[in-house]
């Protein structure tokens, strides 16, 4: 793999100090960001369709992770080939990283299932934007002020209110709770590499996202082959070849495309918060499709994350500030 820091078009996959020196500054609230917030608003609906239509799918979670990719990725690479634009290698090359995190990510969450219940994961799952926000400034020259960083807390513990509030079972072993951090960690992972490439606005998201969504396929494979057998195979069919193409077209490449376009334009402090939203909309929806109740507990935590995030919206950076 040839890689060349002489050049300033190179993913910054590559090279995180280059991507701390060329990435754009964020500016306060206004218009040159009110578009990418319309944008994050459409992928945290998106996102939060996820959970409730794949309560839809009958079929082991690793059947349907490794469906869902191999869904995605021709699509994805079919629509390059209709913008006349292919794959490139060196795209290609700086996706591995990203990609295997994100498929892997899925493996863990599917690992994390089998030790643990739903709540678990979902409530380690909301500590992602804590965690952003430690390498925030390291990473990405970023420099949250203190309002900031207080109200991400305050997000962080509503989204774990709105997991938790539905009095769901916290049930888990050593090994349940190992996996879910290792799900924090690759999709945190993921979610960092792909804000990095994003940081000078060369890598276009579409390009971006066929080359995670293959390496994701690929990671994939092996624990298909190891751990699924003929009586998990059997379990997929009917409507869920319908439920695993809406989270694949929908939620996945859809959405994601968007996130990508969004790393370019929002600090990733503030957009892994806003992502917290997505509870609100998978707990509304799950009420519509599933019948599930909604209580006061979990109604009394969505005010809690809207409002943080209204208050990190109307916040300038210390970017900004200065």
């Amino acid at each position: 793999m040839e890689l060349s820091f002489n050049v300033t078009r190179i993913p910054s996959v590559f090279a995180i100090e280059l991507a701390q020196e060329e990435a754009a500054p964020v500016e306060a609230p206004g218009r040159s960001v009110r578009t990418p917030l319309m944008v994050m608003a459409i992928v945290v609906v998106v996102w939060g369709m996820a959970p409730p239509i794949t309560k839809l799918v009958s079929a082991p979670p690793l059947i349907g992770t490794f469906v869902r990719f191999a869904i995605s990725a021709p699509i994805l690479l079919l629509v390059l080939a209709l913008r006349r634009r292919p794959l490139r290698r060196r795209i290609f090359l700086a996706t591995a990283l990203p990609g295997l995190s994100f498929g892997i990510n899925l493996i863990f969450v599917f690992a994390t299932l089998q030790e643990a219940t739903v709540s678990v994961l979902s409530t380690i799952s909301a500590m992602q934007p804590a965690l952003v926000l430690l390498m925030a400034g390291r990473l990405f020259g970023e420099r949250p002020s203190s309002r900031q960083l207080g109200f991400t807390m305050m997000g962080v513990c509503g989204a774990v209110g709105v997991v938790l509030g539905a009095g769901s079972e916290l049930r888990t072993s050593w090994w349940g709770i190992g996996f879910a951090l290792l799900s924090l960690m690759t999709f945190t992972s993921y979610f960092v590499l792909t804000r990095l490439a994003r940081a000078d606005g060369e890598v276009d998201a579409i390009e971006w996202m066929a080359g995670i969504n293959i390496w994701a396929f690929l990671s994939t494979i092996p624990p298909v082959l190891i751990l699924a057998d003929g009586s998990d195979w059997s379990q997929f069919g009917g409507t869920d070849w319908l439920w695993i193409s809406v989270i694949a077209v929908v939620t996945g490449l859809f959405g994601h495309v968007l996130m990508t376009w969004v790393h370019g334009h929002l600090e990733a402090a503030r957009s892994s918060l806003y992502i917290l939203t997505m509870h609100l909309v998978a707990v509304g929806l799950a009420w519509l499709i599933h019948g599930e109740t909604i209580t006061w507990v979990q109604a009394l935590a969505g005010v809690v994350v809207l409002s943080s995030v209204g208050f990190v919206i109307t916040s300038p950076t210390r970017h900004a500030a200065q």
